[in-house]
């Protein structure tokens, strides 16, 4: 909980941080961004669609940019949805290793989670699926990945007979191993995979055991959220979802998926699109296409810092409107400059922040973005950092705002020096960004007098 609103800049720190708001953190903080956003409710629209399709189960995509505000979106949802649903959320990064992550670890800690939550709520599992599950951890093919992989200590468990805590434990230590060691994520190809419809089977009846007692709870079911799928490494992504749709739209309860915007804009999607629904959240729009501010965003962003602290603290309200206007509507960008801004007056013992501090802030962001543009190798394959500048200053140029999806481009969006925006669906590059362009002269000034 965010302790109180930063009433000096040495207070800014612990009312900034980069994390998404709790949900008991909402009533103070969260500002409705819809309307600056392109109109769209998505929130509200997910919650419709749950609860519009209670027999089906619903597999939903929530796109978005990085820093854009997804997950203090689904913590709202969540809270919203908290006396109708069952909602199990949890992080791909926390809990796998995002970097080589292996999509029937996605079915081991939703078990993991599932017997959690049955333990936490004191729900009974059937003596028959206990059975069918022993009969299955007894198999050629798990025993040999425990034996290898899992410590003696969940095995010892299994001689008191198998029940929730002890399930517990297994899926617990089976996703840990998996989370760290490559050999193990190969072994789950070859021991688990050939066999994945049985672990699917499961998840379901166990999902299905779960719902009955939260149905006799007068709740509509389960929701299950996987956040930060939109953070792992793209050939990751793409893998997941264009390869494994299938398999994960198998699990039979009400999922919403992060998923990342590189992989929405991809020309594969629509392969993959029969599988879910997707909603998609933008960027708070600071400026319109044409270039010339938009006021009820810069507004919307100015309450957001508002909430956390006092605007008094700058010199003058001109520079959390320089700040906001450099964000380009990214949230975790306008936070960044703001600590550092903070950090800058602090450096010098000032008890308010200056144009000096701002633009300090300004140009440590602008060389982070810097740092990212830069070669890429895939492969073989080499897209050189002269590739991305062009097609930046392309988009510049482009009065449409509307550019092919390009690898290049589709590589830009991913790492934010592209922003999408409302309701057409154009983009534009973030305005640091522009900045190092007009700096290398690849675009002109438009703001030059």
């Amino acid at each position: 909980m965010l302790v109180q609103k930063a009433e000096s800049v040495d207070q800014i720190f612990q009312c900034f941080r980069n994390q998404a708001l709790q949900p008991d953190e909402l009533d103070a903080y969260y500002v409705e961004a819809d309307e600056a956003r392109g109109g769209t409710p998505v929130r509200r629209r997910i919650i419709r669609q749950l609860e519009a399709n209670q027999d089906d189960k619903n597999h939903l995509l929530l796109v978005g940019y990085k820093g854009c505000g997804k997950s203090t979106e689904l913590n709202h949802l969540q809270k919203e949805l908290d006396d109708r649903f069952l909602i199990i959320n949890y992080s791909v990064m926390s809990e796998l290793d995002p970097q080589h992550l292996n999509y029937i670890e996605l079915f081991i800690v939703t078990l993991e989670k599932l017997f959690d939550l049955a333990s936490e709520k004191g729900y009974k599992v059937s003596e028959e699926y206990l059975k069918r599950i022993q009969h299955w951890l007894s198999s050629k093919e798990i025993e040999d990945i425990k034996d290898k992989y899992i410590s003696g200590e969940a095995e010892a468990g299994s001689e008191s007979g198998i029940g929730i805590p002890f399930l517990q434990k297994f899926f617990l230590k089976f996703r840990l191993s998996a989370k760290s060691s490559r050999s193990l994520k190969e072994t789950l190809k070859t021991n688990i995979e050939p066999k994945l419809s049985d672990l699917i089977d499961h998840c379901n009846t166990l999902i299905q055991e779960i719902n009955r007692q939260i149905w006799a709870e007068r709740k509509y079911g389960l929701l299950i959220i996987i956040e930060d799928l939109d953070k792992i490494p793209i050939d990751r992504a793409e893998d997941l979802f264009f390869n494994y749709a299938n398999q994960l739209t198998q699990l039979k309860a009400n999922i919403i998926f992060t998923f990342p915007i590189t992989v929405y804009y991809h020309i594969r999607f629509n392969q993959i699109q029969p599988y879910f629904k997707a909603f998609e959240l933008p960027m708070i729009k600071t400026h319109t296409r044409e270039g010339t501010p938009f006021q009820m965003g810069i507004d919307l962003l100015k309450s957001i810092v508002e909430r956390r602290m006092d605007l008094s603290l700058f010199e003058s309200t001109d520079l959390l409107e320089l700040l906001i206007e450099k964000s380009g509507g990214c949230i975790r960008d306008l936070f960044r400059m703001v600590t550092e801004s903070a950090e800058q007056a602090l450096d010098y013992e000032r008890d308010k922040i200056t144009a000096q501090d701002c633009e300090r802030a300004v140009m440590t962001l602008r060389r982070d973005y810097e740092n990212t543009i830069a070669d890429n190798r895939r492969g073989g394959m080499v897209i050189e950092a002269q590739a991305y500048y062009d097609a930046l200053a392309e988009v510049v140029k482009d009065a449409t705002k509307k550019p092919a999806n390009t690898e290049v481009l589709l590589d830009l969006r991913q790492n934010l020096c592209l922003l999408g925006y409302n309701g057409e669906g154009w983009c534009d590059v973030h305005p640091v960004v522009k900045d190092i362009l007009i700096n290398k002269g690849l675009v002109k000034d438009d703001t030059a007098g």
